[in-house]
């Protein structure tokens, strides 16, 4: 509520400047401009370079509403070029000084025919950004040939401080999965009860990617890790469709086998001009996953996934427009988990629906106050079913029998959010002043059952039995308020400060958490300044994670010990219980003090180049803590705000955009490349679960997606220029090169008793260097695109899994490797009328 005041306070301070101040309107020689985009949506932090004859260019930037304005030097005609990346450049020449009022139209990039003559704004050095952030637009998602382009996630990996797990799941500067905050459109997408990013969209359907790491606003909160955010495509004047992949593709693995029909399909257009629009996003996926370590007619998993984003935006006058959406996702995989070590028998039946709508509205009032609303509801429901009831049980190789778990969760999110955008006040220099407030209301019904479970010995005598008693299906539900505020303080010309202080609060927690934030930009040469210098430090809590609650729900367990003849039972049943207080004032909410520091520089020849030092202390995460001592492997297991994770990095990149229009040969052409040095710790490396779980006494280690040395690379160009001279130039040629430290594992026995140090192991280094040619030509009047891709190249081995079980004589065997194949993309680009 305060800042709700606080919010009312700063709107009354914007629009009644004191007298005489240079909040007041400006001189009458001053000129303004306003940038839209093609359906007259405002364009926020868009670079308008100013350029008069015979006198340095000048730099500013539009506000949050779309509006910047300056002062002539001189009265006669001049020149304006607008641009911000994922837009095409807008240049105006020869405008009249006696012009008082511009509006200028941005257009959004769009997969367009090699022929259009258009100049992308193209990234570079942006004295305005304070956080790290990586942006992927249109050029990058439609070019950079990321694995088969089956998932959007799978883009990810080719930003630094981005590292997957074998599960598909991101980590952020070395955060757990759910420490990222996903968002589409500004909505959160993750699973209301793990907080993993489970929500598909087509590829298609997605116009850019946000990944912050660091210095991010306030404006992003209850996220520890980081923020990648997906901002979608919308409808224009011109009715457009595309088509990609439409013939399956095939892979030569154990002999020539299909592989994956993933046909994606795009409809957009106006449903009354200028006024209505849509945008329409149909995937469609059935992938036949083979596992050649897996014996005959038991190899196999036939997934299906199916989604559909349908967007519609509507401009309801000059200064308000409303979006309604709705993203629809099914999942279908009967042998979920497939593996070298998990034959079908032991794999869940795994089904998964879940939409998403949402409304959101812009107005921008008439002195100039921006109100951006929202409101979604995420509904998720996912379901895993054994395949028959065969008693389960773990081998030191692999497991046996039908899987021991059968669940079925429902959850939901409703989000709700008001920010206020308020317009530039000129007191000991410019500020731009924001707020918001957010509301969510979090729910999961869950029904679990598990079936006994058997770890059994090399020969195949029993060792251990786990017994779980039968509980009623439960609720989970938390509600969460969050409010906010930021300057955007400029003192003089080439520093920028940004102060941030947000407020939270849950009901799980209920204590209020305070986030003060700070972070500057500053560029030494005014106007075409070549170097950036930033640094920042800030407080980010996380959001509860209701998964670790669940865990007090269903964590009942009797172990029963058998002797070596594996008959005879060695004592009586162990109880191990996993309880939390019922007054939560004992936990504490995650949070992290987060401090960076960055530098970007333009190198000759215009290529960008950028470094970035981040240091993050976790404390207070949620752990399971066993109550019985430090050695106890059964009892009683607490939970605890016990846990701290330690990570820090070093960060290069640098990237080189060929200049010139896109139907000029290396026009838009792009070559970029990373190096990550890192180190992600915790003093927690054991995460106990009722169920199937680890044993052992707590200790410290690296955690599962540490990874100290990382290497990323990938571009496009014309084939023909440097590489290939006698090559058409409708031919590119592409690439992806993928490098690093292989990932820690734990060492176990028979009884998953951990054995020395976790993460005392690790995976060989990973290496994967895909190179691929893609020819553009003209069929029947349609404009196509194939692509061929060698992935993998180097046929390194790069194995998924191996044999962490010291009892087994297969220990340390590493198994499911990558290996070559070759993939192909065939896309109708985009055709308009």
């Amino acid at each position: 509520m305060a800042m709700l005041f606080l919010a009312c306070g700063l709107a009354a301070f914007a629009q009644h400047p004191r007298p005489g101040s240079a909040a007041s309107p400006p001189p009458a020689s001053s000129v303004s401009l306003t940038a839209v985009d093609q359906n007259g949506v405002l364009v926020p932090s868009a670079q308008v370079t100013i350029q008069e004859p015979g006198v340095p260019a000048f730099r500013t930037i539009t506000d949050y509403d779309g509006r910047c304005s300056w002062a002539l030097r001189q009265s006669t005609p001049y020149s304006i070029r607008v641009e911000k990346q994922g837009f095409y450049q807008t240049t105006e020449n020869n405008i009249s000084p006696d012009l008082k009022s511009i509006r200028v139209v941005l257009t959004h990039q769009e997969i367009l025919q090699q022929e259009v003559n258009v100049h992308a704004s193209t990234p570079g050095l942006d004295t305005e950004q304070i956080s790290n952030k990586i942006t992927l637009a249109v050029p990058e998602i439609i070019n950079i040939p990321f694995p088969t382009n089956r998932d959007i996630r799978n883009l990810l990996p080719f930003t630094p401080s981005v590292v997957p797990d074998q599960y598909g799941q991101m980590h952020v500067a070395g955060g757990s999965a759910y420490m990222t905050l996903d968002t589409l459109d500004g909505f959160d997408i993750r699973s209301p009860i793990t907080g993993n990013f489970d929500l598909r969209v087509s590829t298609d359907a997605v116009r850019s990617i946000d990944t912050e790491t660091t210095r991010y606003p306030v404006e992003y909160g209850r996220s520890t890790g980081g923020v990648i955010a997906f901002t979608t495509g919308t409808g224009d004047n011109k009715f457009r469709y595309d088509a990609t992949n439409f013939v399956p593709s095939v892979r030569n693995q154990s002999g020539l086998r299909f592989d994956t029909f993933e046909p994606r399909i795009t409809f957009s257009g106006p449903i009354r001009r200028n006024r209505l629009w849509f945008f329409d996003a149909i995937e469609m996926r059935y992938s036949d996953i083979y596992i050649p370590e897996l014996p005959a007619n038991a190899d196999t998993n036939h997934l299906i996934r199916g989604s559909n984003f349908i967007k519609f935006q509507q401009n309801l006058g000059s200064r308000n427009s409303l979006t309604a959406a709705l993203l629809w996702d099914d999942f279908h995989s009967p042998y979920d988990g497939l593996s070298a070590i998990n034959p079908q028998q032991s794999t869940d039946n795994h089904d998964i629906i879940a939409w998403l709508p949402y409304l959101e509205e812009q107005h921008s009032f008439r002195n100039n106050i921006l109100v951006n609303t929202g409101f979604g509801v995420m509904r998720y429901r996912e379901g895993f079913e054994p395949h028959g009831n065969l008693p389960y049980g773990v081998t030191p190789e692999l497991p046996t029998g039908s899987n021991f778990e059968n669940s079925t969760s429902r959850t939901q999110r409703e989000e709700g959010f008001i920010n206020l955008f308020f317009p530039p006040i000129h007191r000991a220099g410019s500020h731009e002043l924001r707020a918001g407030i957010n509301l969510d209301h979090l729910g999961s019904r869950e029904t679990d059952a598990f079936a006994p479970i058997d770890y059994l010995r090399e020969d195949r005598t029993l060792l251990r039995r786990s017994v779980f008693p039968s509980f009623s299906p439960f609720r989970l539900h938390n509600v969460e308020l969050g409010a906010w505020a930021e300057d955007r303080w400029t003192p003089v010309k080439g520093l920028l400060i940004e102060p941030g202080l947000r407020f939270d609060w849950d009901e799980i927690i209920r204590g209020p958490l305070w986030s003060p934030r700070i972070a500057m930009n500053y560029s030494p040469h005014i106007g075409e300044s070549k170097t950036t210098f930033s640094a920042g430090i800030g407080e980010y809590y996380e959001h509860t994670q209701l998964e670790y609650l669940a865990h007090a729900y269903t964590g009942v367990r009797y172990d029963t010990l058998y002797a070596p003849n594996g008959t005879t039972p060695a004592g009586a049943p162990l109880k191990t219980t996993f309880v939390q207080n019922e007054d939560t004032e004992d936990l504490h909410e995650a949070h992290a003090l987060n401090w960076s520091l960055g530098v970007q520089h333009m190198l000759p020849h215009n290529i960008y180049f950028a470094a970035n030092y981040l240091q993050k202390r976790l404390t207070d995460e949620f752990v399971y803590t066993n109550q019985n001592g430090p050695g106890a492997l059964y009892g009683t297991y607490l939970l605890t705000s016990g846990r701290q994770d330690h990570y820090h990095s070093w960060e290069v990149e640098a990237r080189y955009v060929f200049p010139g229009a896109s139907n000029t040969p290396l026009g838009g052409s792009t070559l970029f490349a990373a190096y990550t040095r890192s180190s992600a710790t915790t003093n927690a490396a054991l995460n106990y679960v009722p169920s199937l779980s680890i044993l052992g006494p707590q200790q410290p280690g690296p955690l599962p997606w540490d990874t100290p040395n990382r290497i990323i690379s990938w571009g496009w160009l014309p084939a023909w220029a440097p590489f290939f001279p006698t090559v058409h130039k409708n031919w590119d040629f592409v690439y992806t090169l993928l490098w690093n430290t292989g990932f820690p594992f734990d060492s176990i026995n028979a009884n998953q008793e951990i054995v020395g140090q976790p993460g005392a192991h690790r995976f060989p280094n990973f290496l994967s260097f895909s190179p691929g040619l893609e020819w553009r030509f003209h069929f029947h009047g349609r404009y196509f695109g194939i692509r061929g891709l060698l992935e993998n190249a180097t046929d390194a081995s790069d194995p998924d899994i191996v044999n962490n079980n010291v009892n087994s004589p297969q220990y340390l065997n590493f198994m499911q490797p990558m290996g070559r194949s070759f993939t192909t993309r065939i896309r109708l680009i985009q055709s308009s009328k």
